[in-house]
């Protein structure tokens, strides 16, 4: 049996035990490094601060962090074979949520030119075989036999 790995997250908040600068020298000491790449820790956005590891160990970690003055949190890593969306899709659905337009400038087939129904089909080789005149509508339709 594999065993839950987790990631400890932090997002540059601070425990208040120190002010700013000096927890930011703290965590900075902590994990050796320069002050430019601490001031991005310290932005407001989420990092990843450790990944992949026993729930033991992130608690360690956390720990540790929190002498420093600063907060994060121990999240569980998500599995990669479960997809990250809630609901999977039935086969027959369609996903129109993330389908675009087409490019600025692709050729683009008109379905005009198609006979999609069965009774147009009918109605157009009806009139070719009465001689009749083909209406407008479908003279852009290209020669139809009756087996196709």
């Amino acid at each position: 049996m594999s065993e839950d790995l987790f990631r400890v997250v932090f997002d540059g908040s601070l425990t208040g035990e120190f002010d700013s600068a000096t927890a930011k020298k703290r965590f900075g000491k902590l994990f050796h490094l320069a002050t430019q790449r601490v001031d991005l820790l310290f932005s407001g956005r989420e990092f990843v601060i450790k990944n992949n590891i026993t729930e033991e160990k992130a608690m360690e970690f956390m720990i540790k962090v929190s002498e420093a003055g600063c907060e994060c949190y121990v999240q569980e890593m998500p599995d990669e074979n479960e997809p990250d969306y809630d609901e999977l899709r039935t086969k027959g659905e369609r996903r129109l949520r993330y389908r675009r337009p087409p490019r600025t400038g692709a050729m683009v087939p008109d379905r005009r030119m198609q006979i999609r129904r069965k009774k147009d089909k009918k109605y157009f080789l009806d009139t070719k075989k009465h001689h009749q005149k083909v209406p407008l509508a479908f003279q852009s339709y290209p020669v139809i036999s009756e087996d196709s």
